[in-house]
């Protein structure tokens, strides 16, 4: 009976790492997209100058508009060197509902 529990505990605690693997792999890190809003958006977007959107209006948008916007639209050249995780997590921060 040692030998049946053990591989079988053992596939047990390999599934629960695996599940909370993936869970923390998906969850867009919001501190990190806040740390990044600081350093890169702010400026412009906090008040918001000339035709750049508030940070209220960003909020009002779909997490991936702001990934578009940050990717293949105008905020390119100030997403130059984000990981695509981290666009999702600027994103993830400035859509979060408090």
């Amino acid at each position: 009976m040692k030998f049946v529990l053990g591989p079988a505990l053992a596939l047990v605690a390999g599934a629960a790492f695996l599940a909370t693997s993936a869970v923390s792999q998906t969850a867009p890190d919001k501190a990190k997209g806040q740390a990044i809003f600081e350093e890169r958006c702010k400026a412009c977007h906090e008040p918001a100058v000339d035709r750049a959107p508030t940070r209220e209006e960003l909020a009002a948008r779909p997490p991936a508009d702001i990934v578009a916007a940050l990717t293949t639209g105008p905020m390119v050249p100030v997403a130059e060197g984000l990981t695509p995780e981290d666009k999702q997590a600027v994103a993830a921060y400035l859509t979060a509902k408090p």
